[in-house]
């Protein structure tokens, strides 16, 4: 059956396809085994349901769209494009005359061919849309062509899934003892503060070890509800509770099965599931919520916290006996105020990645990196990289101070932000500067502590009772 409200393009899609319900299609999109899979393409796929709103969108579409799953996932596709760093209007009238394909374009420039097509679903359902991206017609090719002399790239370690994050010589060296462990089927524990870029030599370790086609799996530990961390890690059975999706659903673990998994914030892993993790760990055998049955997995496992283990470990919140299986060998990851001889290299290849798809090119005046190299960065590499977002942004061919964050700006000496604005100096009164700029000053004071303590913008949020999108609009004000 024909849905008329489809352009005939997707309804003449619809005629050569197998259908399956919409039921199995959503529960599908659930499987982390899917999104491995998915995230691994370089083009760019956005999936919606049949009312519109969207499912899922892989790595490639979060770094065009300038969206994070957590930010896009639910949203209507009206939504999405307005949130959106691309143009849809052009798809959007396009879809509207019954095509299905449009250019989208970049605020760099950059053009984009987008094209819908529908997923069948059953005969009384709406189906569901998958929206492909990628680079115009040649134009990638052409654009290499038309640098010229512009200078090569510089050879850093560029995470293949996440193109903002390239590892420095001293992180390269850092990296290298951890390959050389890993191929020892050595445990890591990697430490170090948030933003230094430890899901960065994750990935690192795990390519240069020979095991790029196999799958990783990133766990966010502090990401997951308490009371579905033991379902999401080992999986569930059909049935296992009320809510269970029909056909069970496979858990991280197995999802990695003869890869790598890799622990993220571990240390926020509740303390009942410990327990579970711990035999895994000792004999590599895995439970699903409401089997009977115990399986065998075989993984590589990688952890990562920005907390102090060992004092957790003291306070009764960490099992000791798992600390010891997963810091077979620990790593410690300096802050990049540590190693600031590494900051030409990234400011260098930082430049080089955004001027590979930005007409024209950026440079940095004197005054901009002059402020850069004397920035003590608190968010480390991960602050490093929003500065550069914001520039590729703001400024048209030369970026220049005003165009920094108020932050790098300030006479103060950076550490200092970050505490309560009572435990300073009280400012000098200024008569011109009205009640509502002073606010927005204490405003961003508190966020920025907030982020610094509580590790991330989103659990700062949780921690202040604002959502995520007032926290980030705050920031971002000048």
């Amino acid at each position: 059956m024909k849905d008329k409200n489809l352009p005939p393009t997707l309804q003449m899609g619809m005629r050569s396809s197998v259908n399956v319900s919409s039921e199995v299609l959503g529960a599908l999109l659930e499987t982390p085994a899917l999104h491995a899979l998915l995230d691994s393409f370089g083009e760019a796929l956005i999936v919606t349901d049949g009312e519109g709103r969207v499912r899922f969108l892989n790595l490639a579409a979060e770094r065009i769209n300038r969206l994070s799953k957590q930010q896009a996932v639910g949203l209507s596709d009206s939504e999405f494009y307005q949130r959106s760093a691309l143009n849809y209007d052009d798809l959007q009238a396009a879809l509207n005359r019954g095509g299905n394909s449009a250019l989208t374009r970049s605020r760099e420039g950059r053009n984009l061919l987008s094209s819908a097509h529908a997923i069948p679903t059953g005969a009384y359902e709406k189906p569901f849309r998958m929206l492909t991206q990628k680079d115009f017609d040649g134009s990638q090719p052409q654009r290499r062509a038309s640098l010229g002399n512009r200078p090569a790239e510089p050879q850093g370690l560029r995470d293949p899934q996440d193109s903002t994050l390239h590892l420095s010589p001293q992180l390269s060296s850092i990296a290298d003892t951890g390959v050389r462990a890993f191929r020892r089927r050595a445990r890591l524990l990697l430490l170090g503060e948030p933003g230094v870029g430890k899901t960065a030599i994750a990935r690192h370790i795990h390519r240069a070890a020979g095991w790029g086609d196999r799958p990783f799996i990133h766990v966010n530990c502090g990401s997951i509800p308490e009371s579905l961390f033991e379902s999401e890690m080992f999986g569930y059975e059909r049935g296992a509770f009320t809510g269970a999706l029909q056909g069970g659903k496979q858990g991280y673990i197995e999802a990695a099965s003869g890869g790598t998994l890799f622990l993220d914030e571990i240390g926020e892993i509740p303390l009942h599931v410990q327990a579970k993790l711990l035999k895994f760990l000792e004999d590599s055998t895995i439970q699903s919520v409401g089997s009977p049955l115990s399986k065998t997995v075989q993984v590589q496992v990688i952890a990562a916290t920005n907390k102090d283990l060992r004092h957790l470990v003291s306070m009764g919140e960490f099992r000791a006996d798992l600390y010891y299986r997963l810091a077979v060998l620990p790593v410690e990851i300096p802050p990049l105020r540590q190693h600031r001889d590494d900051l030409p290299f990234l400011i260098d290849i930082l430049l080089s990645r955004i001027n590979g798809d930005r007409e024209p090119s950026l440079s940095l005046s004197a005054g901009c990196r002059k402020r850069l190299m004397g920035y003590d960065f608190p968010g480390n590499i991960r602050e490093l990289v929003n500065i550069f977002e914001r520039l590729a942004v703001l400024a048209d061919d030369e970026a220049q101070e005003h165009h920094l964050p108020a932050e790098l700006l300030e006479p103060v000496r950076p550490l200092e932000r970050l505490k309560p604005l009572a435990a300073r100096d009280e400012p000098e009164d200024n008569p011109e500067q009205n009640l509502k700029l002073q606010v927005q000053h204490f405003e961003r004071q508190v966020i920025l502590r907030a982020v610094h303590l509580c590790g991330s913008k989103r659990k700062a949020a949780q921690h202040l009772g604002i959502d995520i999108g007032t926290l980030i609009r705050k920031l971002q004000r000048d």
